[in-house]
């Protein structure tokens, strides 16, 4: 409704940011099942899909990618509150370079809570 995933676009898509590498966008919705946004978080930065069936496998290679550089991830309309996911989620990319950034859409106040954000 009031321009979350607009506004993350644009953001994505601004010259200011062209120094992000790797850069990712995945929608997320309902389902926030690990693998499958892990698995799409890696096809997104490969480019092309992956064979990879474990989600040990999908993450070590997700480290690999984004080791020391400095990415920019959308995680696109989160609903899930579950922190364990999250954390989980997320554990790959704490090896990135510091300055990199992870932005989540949310229309659940709850959610942007959990991944320690503000509203307002």
């Amino acid at each position: 409704g009031v321009g979350k995933t607009t506004l993350a676009r644009e953001v994505f898509n601004a010259t200011e940011v062209r120094d992000f590498n790797p850069r990712a966008w995945v929608c997320i919705s309902d389902d926030f099942d690990v693998m499958r946004i892990s698995m799409a978080i890696l096809e997104s930065i490969n480019g092309c899909g992956s064979d990879l069936r474990n989600l040990n496998e999908v993450q070590n290679q997700l480290r690999e990618k984004v080791a020391g550089k400095k990415f920019l991830l959308v995680l696109d309309d989160v609903w899930s509150e579950d922190y364990s996911k999250w954390e989980l989620l997320r554990s790959p990319f704490m090896v990135g370079d510091p300055r990199s950034k992870i932005i989540v859409t949310t229309r659940h106040e709850r959610v942007a809570l959990r991944m320690g954000c503000s509203t307002g």
